[in-house]
């Protein structure tokens, strides 16, 4: 079998344990150096602080009973020193309360409780790492939708100022706003190309969406093909479907700012999410048009994007807007939300949304994105579930590797009863990832 390249990998991956017993330090440095890890060690907090500044680790594991600082305020100020390095804590003395509470503070990302299994330690040790290589994607999309942004902005500076120019009887230059968002009575106009670098910022937002969540880069994606279909069934002047298409795309970019177990719980059930966290949720829409009202062509799509939670009846959010007082793009892109999010056929897609007839929806959106929905290619769906929820005839739209490394189940693998009992086996022995990606 082929092992799992990337974040699986250890060899990348530089470890710093901090424990101030001998022993307890070489038995760590014996377990961990056969699978590959770089081991440093260091028996005093402040020279292992020392050590973070002129080095650079991927995940510390530290002590709680260590001489001059506990464990957790060791690990308190590299959170705040270097918080892209992923905390460990070994323990024997806390509570489980007090250990809980330090992973909800984010202090520690998990513990180990003395005496450990081995296999308890490297499993925890290729999470981390795992979560370690997640949070540096992240970063780097974080980073490159920044500098993606700056460029826009040039963009349409500069575009501006071409436009000023020709005013003023100067020679033609870039095309401006007006000219890219020219409307027609025809379809067609849907293909005058964006602004330069637009598309570019749109596929950097939907991958992030992606690598946040499955799910919401998956519905993102969808609903994009579903939305350029009912541009050409509605007829939309080209202006108000690129707005319709950008909003389509973007619709759940303020997501990745809340905590992703929220996400996840709401995803799969609102009613699982405490008051609290569904107080987040609900302002989703309006931090999203917050993103982007620094750039004048995505002003209208920020707008869809604020109203498609609100509900025919009054009852959605943020605004609480009711009945033609949502913004009719707005009142599609729900429509077309919900339809692309759900995990059954179209048919049984399109009934559970006429049932929110009248209360969620109004009939104009639902029959439009009925007659839309078939002429589309659709791309596949994907949701993420968990391994316990695996079921015969599902397809694998993710491979699932074991805790070493080593593929299990291919991308693509329809499976059976034998591959579920073999998965679920080796879980038991040795937990994999909880979490599954599979077509639906």
């Amino acid at each position: 079998m082929s092992s799992k390249p990337g974040s699986a990998d250890p060899s990348w991956a530089k470890i710093l344990i901090v424990n101030h017993e001998e022993m307890v330090l070489s038995v760590l440095k014996s377990q961990l150096q056969p699978e590959g890890y770089h081991i440093t060690t260091e028996q005093n907090a402040s020279k292992a602080l020392e050590l973070l500044d002129r080095e650079s680790f991927s995940v510390i594991l530290a002590d709680q009973e260590l001489p001059e600082l506990s464990g957790l305020e060791l690990l308190a100020k590299v959170k705040v020193k270097n918080p892209t390095v992923t905390r460990l804590l070994v323990s024997s003395g806390l509570s489980m309360t007090e250990l809980t509470d330090a992973i909800k503070a984010e202090t520690i990302y998990r513990f180990l409780t003395k005496p450990w299994l081995r296999e308890e330690l490297l499993v925890t040790m290729r999470n981390a790492i795992s979560h370690g290589r997640l949070l540096s994607e992240n970063r780097s999309l974080h980073e490159r939708n920044i500098q993606l942004n700056l460029k826009i902005s040039k963009m349409a500076e500069a575009a501006a100022a071409e436009e000023q120019a020709t005013d003023q009887g100067g020679e033609l230059g870039m095309p401006t706003l007006d000219d890219v968002f020219a409307t027609s009575d025809s379809p067609t106009a849907m293909n005058v190309p964006p602004p330069p670098g637009v598309d570019l910022a749109i596929e950097a937002f939907t991958k992030m969406l992606y690598t946040f969540h499955p799910n919401l880069g998956n519905t993102s994606i969808r609903a994009v093909a579903l939305c350029q279909t009912l541009g050409e069934v509605l007829e939309l002047p080209g202006a108000e479907l690129k707005s319709l298409i950008w909003a389509a795309a973007m619709h759940d970019i303020a997501l990745v700012g809340i905590d992703r177990g929220i996400v996840r719980r709401w995803l799969r059930g609102p009613e699982k999410c405490t008051e609290e966290e569904m107080v987040l949720i609900k302002r989703h829409p309006e931090h999203a048009q917050k993103m982007l009202e620094e750039f004048p062509y995505f002003q209208e799509a920020g707008e869809i994007i604020r109203s498609h939670h609100e509900n025919w009846d009054g009852t959605g959010y943020p605004d609480g807007l009711k009945g033609e007082m949502i913004p009719k793009l707005a009142r599609l892109l729900s429509v077309v939300v919900s339809y692309c999010s759900k995990h059954s056929t179209s048919i049984q897609a399109m009934s559970e949304i006429e049932a929110g007839k009248e209360t969620l929806f109004d009939e104009e959106s639902i029959n439009a994105v009925a007659k839309a929905a078939p002429l589309t290619k659709m791309p596949r769906g994907e949701r993420e579930i968990l391994l316990i929820e695996l079921k015969q005839g599902m397809t694998l739209a993710r491979e699932i590797y074991n805790a070493n490394g080593f593929l299990l189940l291919p991308k693509g693998r329809e499976m059976t009863e034998a591959s579920i009992n073999k998965v679920w086996s080796i879980n038991r022995i040795t937990p994999i990832d909880p979490l599954v990606l599979v077509y639906c």
